[in-house]
């Protein structure tokens, strides 16, 4: 069988590096009077991070994908409102996602939900890509009434891609908006897609194969989930055998998975002191460390140890910089460079960065305010899972060189 799962993958393996997150879109407009809107590129490719300015016309306020195919070239980026191509223009039938009142009232500074919209290869067709979203049932945009698929075709309008299927529902219940992630499945070719339910204990567990996406099942764990868990992140470790759910009332949820059956087991909570009404969490490329961020505080602990809580230790304070508004403590994302990036939830131009995660406490290496930005970006960083668990490639490749001096600014 093992043999089998092999040659199943081969023959998209052989057209691709599983480069889908190598490249990453920031930014917001900060003055909607110029042509043109501002942002960031970040580009993984070529062995160095190119920090890019980005003339973009997509205001992305917190909801964020950026996808590139296989071999890392950027085809599409969303802020859970429309989609946009590689030009920056609306991808073909690529407005109007998460239709309502949320969209409405909020889609022109981009949609305001974190972690509320998830990209994935399809299994089926190599030019087709899956975005999995929900949006806010009202304007608390805390919860949501469904979550949809949207299926995104690469081979059409001369290569610039085009959606084939928009807003179709995959479960109508409530549930909280955001908090999407995925892992892959054991047979190292589907996908485990996560979505929580509103005002309870359950999660919704459903399955990406060659067929498309269903709901597999629904699991009652852990504590219920109460108003207000919805300004920070959950995610998979990149082995895919833990699950966390970070929020301000909970603190950190954290569960084994079995990626063979999909069942959660040996629920852990965890304490950070002085929660905040934000943060993030993200685990080290080794997925020994958990990392927590609460607004002013990023804390690490130690998976393997025998007393998780214990383990507990301060890597970081926020130093009080300013850039312009506060540089707080917010989401993490692991990069391909098998960095920890983190962005504030207030408006600046620089990110913190974990340098080597999979080290034990300040031996970790984070640095705030460490790389600067050409534009202002605010409360967002692309939502990815891992996308090279049971690929022949790394979890991420640390040769990938950051140099701070490579941001590259428009002229005045």
């Amino acid at each position: 069988m093992k043999y089998l799962i092999i040659l199943l993958l081969l023959p998209s393996l052989l057209h691709s590096q599983a480069k889908w997150d190598y490249n990453w879109v920031l930014g917001y407009d900060t003055d909607l009077t110029i042509p043109g809107g501002e942002g960031t590129l970040m580009n993984f490719n070529d062995g160095e991070i190119s920090i890019e300015f980005l003339e973009k016309n997509m205001n992305i306020h917190t909801d964020n994908v950026t996808m590139s195919d296989g071999m890392g070239n950027l085809l599409f980026y969303t802020n859970g409102c429309y989609i946009a191509n590689k030009e920056h223009g609306v991808i073909q039938n690529g407005n109007n996602l998460n239709p309502g009142d949320v969209h409405q009232g909020y889609c022109d500074h981009g949609y305001p939900a974190v972690q509320a919209v998830l990209a994935l290869p399809s299994i089926a067709d190599t030019n087709q890509y899956y975005l999995i979203h929900n949006g806010g049932s009202d304007e608390s945009f805390f919860y949501a009434d469904v979550l949809y698929y949207s299926l995104v075709d690469m081979s059409l309008d001369d290569g610039q891609g085009g959606v084939v299927e928009k807003n179709v529902p995959i479960i109508i219940d409530s549930l909280w908006t955001g908090h999407l992630t995925a892992t892959r499945h054991a047979n190292n070719r589907d996908w485990w897609i996560i979505s929580a339910k509103g005002f309870s204990d359950v999660y919704y567990k459903l399955l990406l194969d060659s067929s498309g996406i269903s709901v597999v099942d629904e699991q009652a764990i852990g504590l219920p989930l109460e108003y207000g868990s919805s300004i920070t992140q959950s995610v998979f470790s990149p082995d895919g055998t833990k699950y966390a759910w970070y929020d301000q009332l909970r603190n950190v949820q954290l569960f084994d998975f079995d990626r063979a059956t999909g069942e959660f087991s040996n629920f852990r909570q965890l304490f950070v002191a002085d929660t905040a009404y934000f943060g993030g969490v993200a685990f080290s490329p080794n997925s020994r460390f958990l990392y927590v961020s609460n607004a002013l505080f990023l804390y690490q602990f130690d998976l393997w140890a025998a007393d998780i809580q214990s383990s507990r230790e301060l890597v970081g304070e926020y130093d009080g910089f300013q850039s312009p508004f506060e540089a707080n403590f917010h989401l993490m994302q692991l990069g391909p460079d098998c960095r920890i990036y983190m962005v504030s939830a207030n408006g600046t131009d620089y990110l913190h960065v974990i340098h080597h995660p999979d080290r034990k406490g300040k031996d970790c290496d984070f640095r705030q305010h460490d790389v600067q930005l050409p534009r202002y970006n605010a409360s967002t960083i692309p939502n990815y899972p891992n996308y090279r668990l049971g690929t022949p490639y790394p979890v991420c490749d640390s040769t990938i060189a950051l140099v701070t001096t490579a941001v590259r600014v428009p002229p005045p």
